[in-house]
């Protein structure tokens, strides 16, 4: 492997894999930001709403939903088979009836392995796996081509993790055992007033060497309602701040969804199809980025670009579609999100299984007693949301957020969440990637309707993986090491792949910590570590 990839191409980028901040960009900016900062909002703290029946009542949805989930069927058939066949051995019984309990556990541990029958049957994928962009492949001189080929060099670096093999251990393990990498992670926090006179918050997190004008900014979309705040948490948008940060030496703009984390609104609550928020964000951005660029740089700034994570892609590829050529942002990806919200609610087995959890997040975290009492005063049915008849997050879309938001319908408020419906996503214009899992046992990949929108749309790239569960694609033997590199990554390749002009990219991979530089001349395309440029 010696790999053509001229020193020239690293941009500074030294030792520790930062490009070093232009002297006085990061004192620059911080007056810029804390000038244009509107400080919290004006109001008295509210109380969470006190739960009727507390939170234990509100739990008995989530144990029947966990008993439904193939991963709790699989892990009691095989613990109940291990204890049968143990009493087999260890009975000393006579030998038929031994055998017979012996062959009963035999037979749950076999049935746990490959998958006990019965229980909510799974929409079956049609999507296949692979790469899905507009133009021919064999094309290098387009933009889709060389992006299909970067993914596709560093997928065959991607080790899925051998010992993950479901969507749901996929789903559920990376939170488990990732580290919180981005504890004690600087952030500067900007209030911005919001046109409908509430506020919301956005935390910017900068290189160690400060911020870096010739460097990205990258606006992150966290997932549904969060409770806590991203460094505390330590799951996938604080590591991605972290990464991107960190080890790429880009800025990296945490969205804080209004009325959740640490934040409070009057009465304007968060939903999934609001998309002016990130728009005044990111033009806040645009303005206080312009206004300290060197001044040959001046009149655009640095490049700005969004990732997104699960109820985050769905509004980013919504954004995409609504603003057209007047985003602000040179591309977007995101993860696990889709396209088509209403083909989503015949995910039979997310909607009895996974949602139930998600609801019981939001009953015991969304509400403060001042929303209860406007949700009241806009006629919503207050103690049905508080009953076990609202035990998904499709229940709590058709009995709370379409009515307190004034849609007719819950299929109203999904088609305006939709970038598929209306012909939004024909008005892309810039390069989304969007990457999901076959096994994401929450958002169906069909919804995302990879082959129609990428056939017709040269801006609607797919990256469709077998698997990888949702926000997790657990990564090598000992994936507690990598955390959510695959996302981190996958964000930091598609970045440099827009960005590079003479085609070489490179990325910060975690073990042990080389610079791997992916470059292409003609047809020849070379991935290689550091020490062998």
């Amino acid at each position: 492997l010696e790999p053509d990839c001229p020193s020239a191409l690293v941009r500074g980028i030294g030792s520790n894999g930062m490009a070093a901040a232009a002297a006085g960009s990061h004192a620059k900016l911080l007056r810029e930001l804390r000038a244009i900062s509107v400080g919290p909002p004006d109001i008295a703290h509210a109380s969470p709403v006190a739960i009727p029946g507390g939170r234990l009542a509100q739990m008995w949805p989530v144990l029947a939903g966990a008993g439904k989930t193939a991963m709790v069927r699989s892990f009691l058939a095989v613990y109940l088979g291990l204890l049968l066949l143990g009493r087999a051995l260890w009975s000393g019984r006579s030998a038929g009836g031994g055998a017979a309990i012996g062959l009963v556990g035999l037979f749950l541990m076999a049935y746990g392995f490959v998958g006990l029958p019965g229980g909510v049957p799974v929409l079956a994928v049609r999507t296949a796996a692979g790469f899905y962009c507009k133009g021919d492949p064999n094309d290098s001189s387009t933009r889709n081509a060389r992006i299909r080929h970067a993914f596709q060099g560093w997928l065959a670096l991607f080790s899925p993790t051998p010992f993950v093999r479901t969507g749901e251990l996929c789903t559920v393990c990376p939170f488990l055992w990732s580290p919180n990498r981005c504890v004690g992670l600087a952030f500067e926090r900007v209030w911005l007033q919001l046109e409908d006179e509430e506020r919301m918050a956005v935390d910017w997190v900068f290189p160690p060497g400060g911020y870096d004008p010739s460097r990205p900014v990258v606006f992150l979309l966290t997932g549904l309602a969060p409770s806590k705040h991203w460094t505390l948490t330590g799951g996938f948008v604080g590591d991605a701040a972290w990464h991107l940060s960190t080890r790429l030496g880009m800025t990296a703009v945490v969205v804080v969804a209004r009325g959740t984390m640490d934040t409070e609104v009057q009465k304007h609550l968060f939903h999934g199809a609001r998309v002016t928020d990130l728009r005044q964000a990111i033009l806040m951005a645009e303005k206080v980025t312009r206004a300290v660029a060197p001044e040959a740089d001046k009149p655009l700034g640095p490049p700005i670009f969004a990732a997104g994570f699960s109820m985050g892609a769905i509004i980013l590829g919504n954004y995409c579609g609504q603003y057209g050529q007047e985003t602000g942002l040179k591309g977007a990806v995101h993860f696990s999100g889709v396209y088509d919200a209403v083909f989503n609610m015949k995910f039979e087995y997310s909607v009895q299984t996974w949602q139930t959890y998600l609801t019981y997040g939001l009953k015991t975290s969304f509400f403060t007693d001042r929303t209860f009492k406007e949700a009241v005063r806009r006629g919503v049915n207050m103690p049905l949301i508080f009953s076990r008849s609202t035990a998904s997050v499709v229940d709590i879309d058709t009995n709370f957020v379409a009515p307190y938001n004034g849609y007719p319908r819950v299929e109203d408020y999904y088609l305006d969440m939709s970038l598929g419906a209306e012909d939004k996503w024909r008005k892309v214009a810039i390069p989304v990637l969007a990457v999901a899992a076959r096994d994401d046992p929450i958002t169906h990949c069909d919804a995302l309707r990879a082959q129609e929108f990428s056939a017709e749309n040269e801006n609607l790239l797919f990256l469709i993986t077998d698997r990888g569960g949702h926000v997790g694609w657990p990564w090598g033997s000992r994936p507690w090491s990598r955390g959510f590199d695959f996302m981190n990554e996958g964000i930091g390749l598609f970045i440099e792949t827009i960005l590079a002009d003479t085609y070489a990219l490179w990325l910060l991979l975690a073990e042990p910590d080389p610079l791997w530089c992916y470059t292409a001349t003609g047809t020849s395309k070379y991935w290689g570590p550091k020490y062998f440029l």
